[in-house]
């Protein structure tokens, strides 16, 4: 893939997000960190103190359960809806383009959120995790992508 020059990089996962830009050549990509940003998603089982309540019929044994959710999800999707606008924050007129990488599950809620000035110049997503690579194996990554 060629990495045009000022293009905007998102690298994003439920608990981290990496913005970047490039300050490279097209062919050789230098990214620079703009943002970068740790969430807390801690495991549903920390955050539950309890078994789900239980309910009981008014007529026979039946009995069932009440859903709790996932907390640790409703965290990640928090995070990742923030991650897309501080990805439109850093997004002006003289922005050539952006690309977002992130995992299958994460880049859907993405796309939930981005705003209309970065969807206007979204150039590629890719459906990988870069989050825990350096900024030179990122780099790497995207030109052989």
């Amino acid at each position: 893939m060629i990495v045009p020059r000022k293009v905007i990089v998102l690298v994003a996962d439920g608990a981290r997000m990496l913005l970047l830009r490039n300050d490279g050549g097209a062919e050789a990509p230098d990214l620079t960190v703009i943002a970068h940003r740790d969430g807390v998603a801690p495991p549903d089982r920390d955050l539950f103190d309890d078994a789900p309540g239980r309910t009981f019929q008014s007529h026979g044994p039946g009995r069932s359960a009440y859903e709790s959710g996932s907390l640790h999800d409703a965290l990640e999707r928090a995070f990742l809806a923030a991650a897309a606008q501080t990805l439109g924050d850093h997004v002006g007129a003289d922005t050539p383009g952006i690309i977002v990488v992130a995992d299958p599950v994460s880049l859907g809620y993405l796309r939930q959120h981005y705003p209309p000035a970065a969807r206007a110049r979204l150039l590629a997503e890719l459906s990988r995790d870069f989050t825990g690579m350096r900024t030179t194996s990122i780099a790497r990554h995207l030109v052989e992508a």
